[in-house]
């Protein structure tokens, strides 16, 4: 008499995340194409849909504030069913999509995650910056971010490190980050830096001071991120600061 022993979980029989990259499609990785356009199912927020929308051959499952652990739950209904499910997420998800991702895995268990190329990294490329004399801060966070500004003023006052800030869409945006630092003891002459739709229509990057960007009026992106550079690194961008203002 033989027993089947029971399957063990791979990483095939999981749902699959993804990252789609900074908006640019030029930017999606080999890896996450032939899965995007493999699927039975692709699930995303709609800007994150439109960026691989001529890829996918599958069903297409739109994701919204609103109603995304209804459409999580029948994602996990069609992957338990079998299917190939894949949920894509701007930039690479082991940055900013923490709370997607404890989302789907409340829903259908454990998932691959497969990287892609973040804005950050873009930044890092445009500020011509290390990663290892870097540190990434987000505010992206839903339940308060007084620990993350603690942590970037302190980060700011030891002059160790370039700091990679990514704003909180609209209520702290790159002034109040500037504001912020200015009040922590930060000079108001230190260079900052901030790019907006970073390889989408319409990038820009504003190299300006830290009391300049705090009296900003202009309106920023969303999709913005702040650059502080470290001590060390404001020469070389002073000669560039007046005719980026």
């Amino acid at each position: 008499m033989t027993t089947d022993k029971p399957k063990q979980e791979t990483a095939t029989h999981r749902v699959i995340l993804v990252g789609v990259g900074p908006g640019d499609p030029e930017y999606l990785t080999v890896r996450v194409v032939r899965e995007i356009a493999g699927a039975d199912v692709v699930a995303g927020f709609a800007t994150v849909l439109a960026v691989v929308e001529p890829l996918i051959t599958g069903q297409r499952m739109v994701l919204a504030y609103r109603n995304q652990e209804e459409q999580l739950a029948e994602l996990a209904r069609l992957h338990a069913a079998g299917k190939h499910c894949v949920v894509c997420c701007y930039g690479d998800l082991n940055f900013s999509a923490q709370e997607l991702i404890a989302r789907v895995e409340r829903h259908c268990g454990r998932v691959e995650r497969i990287s892609g190329i973040s804005s950050v990294q873009i930044a890092c490329a445009r500020a011509a910056l290390a990663m290892d004399e870097t540190l990434f801060f987000t505010l992206h966070a839903r339940e308060g971010i007084q620990e993350a500004q603690e942590e970037i003023v302190a980060a700011a006052l030891t002059g160790k490190r370039n700091l990679i800030i990514l704003p909180l869409p609209w209520s702290f945006m790159p002034p109040q980050i500037a504001a912020m630092l200015l009040q922590g003891g930060i000079a108001g002459e230190r260079p900052i830096i901030v790019y907006q739709k970073l390889t989408l229509l319409g990038e820009s990057e504003i190299r300006t001071t830290v009391q300049q960007l705090a009296e900003w009026q202009d309106e920023f992106s969303d999709l913005s991120i702040v650059v502080f550079l470290r001590s060390r690194d404001m020469s070389r961008t002073a000669d560039e600061r007046a005719t980026n203002v």
